[in-house]
């Protein structure tokens, strides 16, 4: 069974997205994007997509693509994301 860890709003150019974390066992947190539209919140397919996105918009600099190794899962990238969008 999957429990929510915490629920990040960020606000982009695009609206709002709501990034649920839940812990599922893995090391890494189990990510779910969804896009508030008009109140609603709609699922993000790709959220790896979205996520590369949101970098680029906040200018963030991940490189979910390193030299050194295979790129980031979309578990590690949403963590690299949310640790530089709180702040940490």
């Amino acid at each position: 069974m999957n429990s929510l860890l915490e629920v990040i709003e960020v606000k982009s150019i695009n609206g709002i997205y709501k990034i649920f974390q839940y812990d599922d066992g893995n090391a890494l947190p189990k990510l779910v994007i969804y896009h508030v539209v008009n109140g609603h919140e709609v699922p993000v397919k790709n959220m790896y997509k979205e996520l590369k996105r949101l970098n680029e918009e906040f200018s963030y600099g991940i490189q979910y693509e390193p030299t050194d190794r295979i790129k980031l899962n979309t578990r590690e990238f949403g963590r690299e994301f949310i640790k530089r969008y709180k702040g940490i």
